[in-house]
């Protein structure tokens, strides 16, 4: 599907293991959310004991220790390049999720190159673009909220969507400038058994109180997708309080912002 908005178009994908919109502009592209989204979903993790396991048992543990999460915050810095890019892009924000009784919920907003609030509540998913002064609403039906939020939710098992690999051997990032300050951490890669996903492979880099601090990510464009996360929060929310909890996932954006609702 596409939609033109203010000479700009935008292609919305949806499929089993990836929901994205795909920005044919230079500014910063829109897709990286989904695959962010739908990952961070994916791998919530704590708690953990030695090392050397084996990337099933790693990643068996990784979900059973999220399932007792009730909330996570973070900061993040991301890059995103490869051939179909153009030039590196680059940007830095923080996230929030939670999990209420009724559903579950996050958000993401990004401070820098441009301001973008991201929010879901696994019913509708809005994105705030203070560039385009543009906010567009999508619907998300059952099957897309049933994948995405299952993760958080601890409802299914890694191995029912990917297959659990070691890392790729080529796969380092003791020379990388962005990890310098990143703890020593086991690393496992994750390919979708959906043939159909946009995704080749994730790796996933776990430090040793189990908490995930880098995600990259590699589609098939070979387009490169890197995550660093920082300033990890277990449990900060009080998810009694109802009045927060609407606070901190809702966003009204400035009178004059173009409304798009799919």
């Amino acid at each position: 599907m596409f939609i033109r908005v203010s000479g700009i178009d935008h292609q919305l994908k949806y499929s089993p293991n990836h929901l994205h919109i795909v920005m044919r502009s230079p500014i910063y592209r829109c897709r990286s959310y989904w695959r962010i989204f739908f990952i961070f979903l994916a791998v919530l993790v704590a708690d953990t004991e030695g090392w050397a396991e084996s990337p099933e048992l790693l990643a068996e543990r990784l979900q059973e220790t999220y399932a007792a999460v009730d909330s996570i915050s973070f900061s993040f810095s991301q890059t995103t390049s490869g051939p179909m890019t153009g030039r590196p892009k680059s940007g830095k924000g923080n996230g929030l999720y939670a999990r209420t009784a009724e559903k579950p919920l996050m958000r993401w907003n990004y401070l820098t190159p441009d301001p973008q609030v991201v929010i879901s509540d696994g019913r509708t998913i809005s994105m705030y673009f203070e560039k385009l002064n543009q906010m567009i609403i999508s619907e998300v039906d059952e099957a897309q909220t049933d994948i995405l939020f299952s993760f958080f939710a601890a409802s299914e098992p890694l191995d029912k969507h990917f297959t659990i690999l070691p890392p790729h051997l080529e796969t380092d990032i003791s020379s990388d400038q962005s990890s310098e300050e990143l703890p020593q951490m086991q690393a496992l890669r994750l390919e979708p058994l959906d043939k159909n996903s946009q995704i080749q492979n994730i790796h996933l880099w776990i430090s040793d109180d189990s908490i995930i601090r880098r995600i990259d990510l590699l589609d098939h464009f070979d387009t490169k997708t890197t995550i660093n996360l920082s300033s990890i929060n277990i449990n900060p929310l009080d998810l009694s309080d109802r009045q927060d909890l609407d606070d901190r996932f809702t966003f009204i954006p400035p009178e004059g912002t173009e409304i798009i609702r799919q």
